[in-house]
């Protein structure tokens, strides 16, 4: 997928578009605190860090739940076909998947499906992913990707998940497979539609754009102070009667000004983040580019 980068400072408009509204007065929610990053040992590796979330916590709203939500009506009315995802076989999961939201926010369900999946998802501000058994070729069965609406992609596209396992999906993340695989792939058959799980997920990138499905061709900005930190809160639920799971991912964008204006430990964690990624790593994060300059950038502000 082709797609051609527009600098702007407005999250809520693609990364392909100008802003159609006044950003002048714009500022973004300060990422929620208890989503953000933290060192875990004394070297990268990637983790799981899933915890139990209380069903009541499971989804929650906040000042830029409408203005999301806005974003996805757009989306849907007008690039349908690069957010909504379905692979034959997986429509009752994602009716199974999008009753369980409307649940949670208290509102009748009238379509059936794929169409289900959609109208639930315009009530929420996160993403949504479902998947269920599959075998392929004969092989045992995994949990592969059915159906999703995913409006505010990190550079990739609910479209090309479609029929993978949660080994393939994150095939392009180095070291995955080997560090942190096997655990996912044991954890997602044991989940409790009553007992979600939340996790979290950061990277720095050059575009502050939610929807933003593919990596630009070459770095977008100069100065690393001009660099916005993408956040990702992450839950898991089972579905009982299709025997699948869900993930649900709300994103948040935050100027890395802004975010390291929050104190010196904020600050610290993050460079200590950033200056142990193994190069490999960091290129998937669309990071190696920045790095060094990031890092010199950052330091006087651990001080």
């Amino acid at each position: 997928m082709a797609m051609n980068h527009v600098l702007h400072q407005h999250p809520f408009t693609p990364c392909d578009q100008l802003p159609n509204v006044d950003v002048s007065k714009f500022r973004a929610l300060a990422i929620p605190e208890e989503i953000l990053p933290n060192e875990v040992g004394d070297q990268f590796r990637h983790r799981m860090g899933t915890k139990p979330l209380d069903v009541a916590q499971w989804l929650p709203s906040d000042e830029e739940t409408a203005p999301t939500i806005a974003m996805k009506h757009e989306l849907l009315r007008n690039r349908r076909d690069e957010v909504v995802g379905l692979l034959d076989g997986g429509s009752d999961a994602a009716e199974e998947a999008a009753k369980l939201v409307a649940e949670f926010c208290g509102v009748p369900l009238h379509a059936r499906g794929i169409d289900a999946l959609v109208e639930a998802s315009l009530h929420i501000a996160d993403d949504i992913v479902v998947m269920q058994p599959k075998s392929v070729e004969g092989s045992e069965q995994h949990l592969v990707v059915v159906a999703g609406v995913v409006c505010s992609p990190s550079r990739w596209s609910i479209q090309t998940k479609l029929g993978s396992s949660m080994m393939a999906v994150h095939a392009p993340v180095p070291q995955y497979a080997e560090q942190v695989g096997k655990a996912v792939d044991t954890t997602l058959p044991r989940l409790r539609v009553d007992q979600p799980m939340v996790r979290s997920n950061w990277t720095i990138e050059d575009h502050c754009a939610l929807f933003q499905p593919v990596a630009p061709s070459k770095p977008l900005v100069q100065d690393p102070s001009q660099l916005w930190i993408r956040m990702e809160r992450q839950t898991l639920r089972a579905l009982p009667q299709t025997g699948g799971s869900m993930f649900t991912i709300r994103t948040y964008q935050q100027p890395i000004m802004e975010y390291v204006a929050r104190g010196k430990d904020v600050a610290t964690t993050l460079f200590s983040l950033v200056k142990r990624l193994p190069d490999d790593v960091a290129k998937y994060k669309s990071l190696l580019h920045y790095r060094e300059a990031l890092l010199t950038w950052l330091e006087p502000i651990t001080k």
